[in-house]
């Protein structure tokens, strides 16, 4: 049977390595962007292969964090997580509250930055289908141009 507090050791260390996985998120959130702008479909393929198992990966430990927050008797979430740290030394409870608002604030990061990636996606279709269904009022025979 697991201590709690090895518990908490390994709760604090799930945070720190998490901080670490966002940070490269965040990095490959960046480089997704880039190959959104140069509509380069071959690297995003492969780069969103990449991106989707690091998320994946993101989600197993959150699910883990949430796992070890009930076994302590918190609840698996954000408040679980501020109860524990409250119910920590004072010393333990500053350096995970800091831990905490690091990945917190790392975690609004990607998602601020995958927000930005969904509304470019959405432009680039726009820009498309209008560039699609431009003339589609119009129908040319043979050179002459006719309304519908």
């Amino acid at each position: 049977m697991t201590s709690k507090k090895e518990i908490v050791q390994t709760l604090v260390r799930g945070i720190r390595q998490d901080i670490e996985s966002y940070k490269q998120l965040k990095s490959l959130l960046k480089r997704q962007r880039e190959l959104m702008q140069r509509r380069d479909n071959a690297g995003l393929q492969y780069h969103n292969d990449h991106q989707t198992c690091l998320c994946d990966e993101l989600m197993i430990k959150a699910k883990k964090r949430s796992d070890s927050l009930q076994q302590l008797g918190f609840s698996g979430d954000a408040k679980g997580m501020e109860r524990l740290i409250s119910k920590l030394p004072k010393q333990s409870g500053i350096q995970v509250s800091l831990l905490w608002d690091n990945l917190l604030a790392v975690v609004r990061e990607s998602q601020q930055a995958n927000e930005a990636n969904g509304n470019l996606l959405v432009s680039q279709q726009t820009v498309i289908n209008s560039l699609l269904n431009s003339g589609s009022d119009t129908v040319t025979d043979y050179g002459e141009k006719r309304g519908i």
